[in-house]
């Protein structure tokens, strides 16, 4: 269940706002054209622009009018094809198919045209439920009107979204926000002994990077206006604040076991819960539009630390103690860092002294969003996951076809065609889920709806309930699938019973359809599958090249390109959210299809571990200005580069850790640099392992 907070959060953010924009561009467009021409034409007009709803997602202006538009005529399409289609039953024996095929065949423009792709599904199958035009000439004009109510929401859309164009990116903002807040409190956990295990690390920091490259994405996008570039200024900062955070669990064994009886682990914990409750105090604040507390730049608990790393000693020297003392220190530095950071994020309608996007490249921070033709025929190939999910969706919707054909008819039969297309995605583990939630979802919606219709409501509250329904189904699209198959069932039941008023046994055929479908559709999730197991060799190689990148832009020993390292630092996070997307849905495959699934977390695990001594130690870099480094310096982070070529440059030597330093440490850089080449040395191991015949 969802908590307070975050039913507020909710609420003032992005995706209700998007779709209760689109529950009202569609009850508007439907109502008023009823009022106009009778509901004939409100159906067609109204139909028109509910498909394109779906495709209605957050993003720049620039990249929706695309999306809506390839939508619009996509739908249009196979609108007319399925309605003509209806003099001809048999015909759709192969055209149902075919349209699934398109449709699955979009999806390799990436996971935002997934909702294109439901869009086409959706008015495919739904059409299927119509009666059959009477002629040429009422098919054209019902294309006609369908065409028009996409356009005209995609008009609305279009202009909604560049009315809303700051709100959508202060909405991104904070949701970022909220996404470190989360991860500081866990870090809060960690630093104290109360952290969880190695896949609680990997969860986080995926959705982190997910969050970041989509914040990202709007944020940056199009800053044309000062408003623009102070929002981007926010988010450059909390580049900054995310790289200290993940940097600062790199010593929390070693602090907890050197200081565990001391009053130093629940300081460390008070003072990363003070951080996570500063960030979710400014998300709030984002969201509201209000002013948020601030955060005193020196805290008791930084006191606290303070004093322990000036009193505290051991019993005897200890060189452990020292390593510890010293990770300590740095810790704190982080800490500190974070919270001097955190002062510096101006309050929402605040200017900016400073301009952090002085001389830089803004388009090399962006994810493409290329809607090229040429990458769905690249995507015809029997290796292609794309076209192996295309063929399985055709196949099921075949299957599909022939069993409703088989079976006794009920009106809205077509809803098992629906449930097939919502269900059945690219990747199984994703499939899987979609079962679960499509199943409970509808379970609980007929049983809302069942309720609902024995209490007689009146026109006006049935009309109300359909518009809420639906924002809330599309407002969950993408957040929790569950909600919005409940609130899609609340809808399509509600729906039903105000244009076909006495339907008998509505809500039972809904259940039954959507079990129905669910079978069929895990049942055809084992036809022609790709498993994650399959992309571990290619993954597992680009982490290592990304890894290596970002080690060489922080590593120069001549100066840090600022420019290149914040690039290199994108990479490496969006390789690790790849990387620990892989591993979660290989945890919902089959067992036998599994492969090295420990290696395989412990390798991000270090992996994010060699990127926060990165991060530490661009930090220390940073402290000490543009000053040249002298020779014997400059030639320890060459002999440290070397080592990681060793280590994680393809066809690397396997031995690269056999000649690490040994001795003393005397200084927080060679400390850092030697646990680097300790975590490059652990993830060629671990490589080696996934790469292997055994693993891959």
């Amino acid at each position: 269940m969802l908590t307070p907070r975050q039913v507020l959060v909710l609420v003032h953010g992005r995706y209700f706002t998007s779709g209760l924009v689109s529950a009202v561009g569609v009850a508007a467009l439907g109502l008023f054209t009823y009022a106009l021409a009778g509901l004939g034409p409100a159906i067609a007009l109204g139909s028109g622009a509910l498909t394109v709803c779906f495709a209605d997602n957050p993003a720049p202006t620039r990249v929706k009018r695309v999306e809506l538009l390839f939508t619009s005529v996509a739908s249009t399409v196979a609108f007319a094809m399925v309605s003509a289609s209806l003099w001809w039953p048999p015909v759709q024996i192969g055209l149902i198919p075919l349209l699934g095929f398109f449709s699955g065949l979009i999806a390799a423009w990436g996971k935002r045209a997934l909702a294109a792709s439901f869009s086409v599904l959706f008015i495919s199958v739904i059409t299927l439920g119509s009666p059959a035009m009477q002629n040429l000439t009422q098919l054209a004009a019902a294309v006609a009107l369908f065409l028009f109510g996409a356009l005209l929401y995609t008009a609305y859309a279009l202009l909604l979204a560049h009315w809303l164009r700051r709100r959508t990116k202060q909405q991104a903002l904070a949701e970022l926000l909220a996404q470190l807040g989360q991860f500081a409190h866990w870090l809060a956990d960690s630093l104290s002994a109360r952290s969880g295990e190695i896949k609680d690390t990997v969860a986080h920091l995926t959705a982190i990077n997910d969050t970041l490259q989509n914040t990202r994405d709007i944020v940056l996008r199009d800053v044309n206006t000062d408003a623009d570039r102070a929002l981007a200024s926010r988010l450059i900062l909390l580049l900054e604040v995310n790289e200290a955070l993940l940097a600062s669990q790199t010593d929390a064994d070693l602090i907890r076991s050197q200081f565990d009886a001391t009053a130093v682990p629940d300081a460390l914990h008070d003072w990363a819960t003070h951080i996570g409750d500063a960030l979710d105090q400014r998300a709030d604040a984002l969201l509201r539009g209000t002013q948020a507390g601030t955060l005193p730049a020196q805290l008791p608990c930084a006191q606290t630390i303070a004093q322990a790393l000036e009193t505290l000693q051991p019993s005897h020297p200890s060189a452990t103690f020292d390593q510890a003392r010293m990770a300590l220190r740095a810790t704190a530095d982080k800490l500190q860092r974070i919270t001097d950071l955190l002062g510096q994020l101006p309050q929402p309608h605040a200017p900016t002294e400073a301009d952090p996007l002085q001389g830089m490249d803004l388009q090399a921070f962006l994810s493409p969003l290329r809607y090229d033709p040429k990458t769905l025929w690249q995507s015809i190939r029997w290796e292609s996951p794309i076209l192996r999910y295309a063929i399985r969706l055709a196949l099921a919707m075949l299957a599909g076809e022939l069993l409703l054909r088989a079976l006794p008819y009920h009106p809205h039969d077509y809803w098992v065609l629906l449930t097939i297309g919502v269900i059945l995605r690219p990747n199984y583990s994703v499939t899987r889920q979609r079962i679960k939630d499509r199943v409970l979802g509808t379970l609980l919606g007929c049983v809302m709806v069942a309720a609902l219709l024995s209490l007689h409501l009146s026109l006006a509250v049935m009309t109300i309930g359909v518009f809420m329904s639906l924002a809330l189904a599309r407002t969950f699209i993408t957040l929790n699938y569950r909600f919005t198959a409940l609130f899609a069932s609340v809808n399509a039941l509600l729906l039903v019973a105000l244009l076909e008023p006495g339907s008998p046994f509505l809500v039972t055929q809904r259940l039954q359809d959507t079990l129905l479908g669910a079978v069929l559709a895990w049942a055809f999730s084992f036809v022609l599958p790709r498993w994650e197991a399959n992309d571990l060799r290619r993954q597992v190689d680009a982490l290592q090249r990304a890894a290596l990148g970002y080690a060489k832009a922080v590593l120069d020993p001549q100066q840090i390109s600022d420019l290149n390292y914040r690039r290199e630092r994108k990479r490496i996070q969006d390789t690790l959210a790849a990387v620990g997307g892989l591993h979660a849905r290989m945890l919902e495959e089959p067992r036998q299809h599994q492969r090295m699934r420990r290696e395989l977390a412990d390798f991000i695990a270090h992996s994010d571990l060699l990127s926060a001594h990165l991060a530490t130690l661009r930090v220390l870099r940073a402290q000490r200005g543009d000053r040249v480094l002298p020779a014997p310096e400059r030639e320890r982070l060459r002999v440290t580069l070397d080592r990681l070529e060793n280590c994680l440059a393809p066809g690397g030597n396997p031995a690269c850790a056999d000649a690490a330093p040994s001795g003393p440490v005397d200084n927080p850089v060679e400390r850092r640099l030697r646990e680097v080449e300790a975590e490059a040395s652990t993830m060629a191991r671990l490589s080696r392992q996934l790469l292997s015949p055994a693993g891959t």
